[in-house]
């Protein structure tokens, strides 16, 4: 009876023994980012967006075109630059999310992305997706190469373009 409770027990053990590192899990949900927009697959990126926040925003379809048009080229390559992960364990719900940061190659640009990602909620599985999502072309963007890229350091949700660490250009002038 103990060795049925002990190996019934263990099932989240190896659950977690063969998930992905948290870099692979993160760049497996890039890629599938990026498959829908080459794509041009409006549903497939509104669906890896959390159900919760996208509810939150008005125009997330618009978000979606404009995106869309920013967007040019073929998937080339990608560069990770960071991986972070925060965890929270509460009354019994977890919940993790990934702040991920890209370098997007295509055969006509190179974007930088930044998601903030909530890859497990096990309190409402509304707010699993992306929370916030940054892209900007590396041309555009006056940290490139040398700085991790991390949109405007609001983590606003839903969709953003072009836009820079607000914080940084204010205080670089001082």
């Amino acid at each position: 009876m103990s060795a049925m409770t002990a190996l019934l027990g263990g099932c989240t053990f190896f659950d977690d023994l063969f998930a992905p590192s948290d870099n692979e899990d993160a760049d497996n949900k890039l890629h599938s980012f990026v498959d829908c927009l080459n794509d041009e697959d409006r549903e497939g990126i509104k669906s890896l967006f959390a159900k919760n926040k996208i509810a939150e925003i008005s125009d997330f379809d618009e978000r979606i075109e404009e995106l869309l048009l920013y967007y040019d080229g073929e998937y080339i390559s990608v560069e990770r630059h960071s991986t972070g992960v925060e965890e929270d364990k509460d009354s019994g719900i977890e919940r993790k999310w990934y702040n991920m940061s890209y370098d997007v190659t295509t055969d006509t640009q190179i974007y930088r992305m930044a998601f903030y990602w909530c890859a497990k909620d096990t309190g409402d599985s509304g707010n699993v997706g992306i929370e916030s999502f940054y892209i900007i072309k590396a041309a555009d963007d006056p940290r490139y190469p040398q700085y991790t890229y991390g949109g405007d350091g609001l983590w606003t949700i839903g969709i953003n373009i072009g836009k820079i660490d607000i914080i940084e250009e204010e205080t670089k002038f001082l």
